[in-house]
């Protein structure tokens, strides 16, 4: 399955108004309804308002991305809705809502879920991309704009081969999210998320060395190690995904990443 596939154009409107949060997700039903197999506006409305309910899906910085998994449907849908004038959805900054992501998928599936929501929380971080879904005049221009922020290709399955240990020790902990997504957008079902410290932790109950603190420069006393396993082809892309959001990690103090030789590996760090 491939993205270009999943987000339908019919599913796309550059021309989203509604008075309230409960009149938007039923104008978003009754837009994308038609685009989901054998499911009425009413019963999208359902599962979306119920999704709503566990939590707002209106996010920062003016998107949201409303979702459900519904039983009795195989296939994926996105849509992209535009409201240049805002919508109150409730979002968790209490700003109005200009771009909202709609997708909608089976129950069953729930790794492709969890890989399309983290492909369009990335997207949805672009500033570019926002700035331009906002400009787009037509839904097809709109279709075109997301598409080509993406990686493409998002569900495509590739020859694993040799997989390595892959260790990140991360010291600006706000990273973390950003990297949690990059590992689910890469198809990784499962890490081990420690916490960790630096030296300066050791060395701050040595009355010794508590002048020297500053002096080495530690950013915090804790971090976080996230350990997982990685196909070895991949390692290349996923340090890129990270340097992404994170800077060239040659030059970034914040965060080490280092590979180890598996000689033995039995079971599976697979926790969803």
């Amino acid at each position: 399955m491939d993205i270009f596939d999943i987000l339908k154009e019919e599913a796309c409107s550059v021309t989203l108004s509604a008075r309230n949060k409960h009149d938007c997700l039923e104008k978003i039903a009754m837009l994308v309804a038609p685009v989901v197999e054998g499911k009425s506006h009413e019963q999208l409305f359902s599962a979306l308002q119920t999704r709503e309910e566990q939590g707002t899906t209106g996010l920062e910085k003016g998107i949201a991305i409303p979702h459900a998994r519904i039983e009795g449907i195989e296939a994926f849908t996105l849509g992209i809705l535009v409201s240049r004038r805002g919508i109150d959805f409730k979002a968790i900054d209490g700003k109005r809502t200009h771009i909202f992501f709609i997708l909608v998928g089976p129950v069953e599936r729930s790794q492709e879920y969890l890989k399309l929501l983290a492909q369009v929380s990335r997207v949805a971080k672009n500033r570019n991309a926002v700035r331009e879904m906002l400009a787009a005049l037509t839904p097809s221009v709109l279709r075109e704009v997301f598409l080509r922020f993406t990686t493409g290709g998002l569900l495509k399955k590739e020859e694993k081969g040799k997989s390595k240990l892959f260790v990140i020790v991360l010291y600006e902990r706000r990273f973390l999210d950003d990297i949690v997504q990059l590992f689910l957008e890469q198809g990784i079902r499962g890490a081990s998320v420690m916490d960790s410290s630096g030296i300066s932790d050791v060395l701050s109950k040595v009355p010794l060395f508590g002048d020297f603190l500053n002096f080495l420069g530690e950013r915090e006393n804790t971090s976080k190690t996230i350990i997982t396993v990685v196909p070895e082809n991949e390692i290349p892309t996923l340090i890129e995904g990270i340097e992404d959001i994170m800077g060239d990690l040659d030059t970034h103090s914040g965060a080490m990443v280092f590979t180890l030789d598996i000689s033995y590996m039995k079971g599976s760090m697979e926790a969803i």
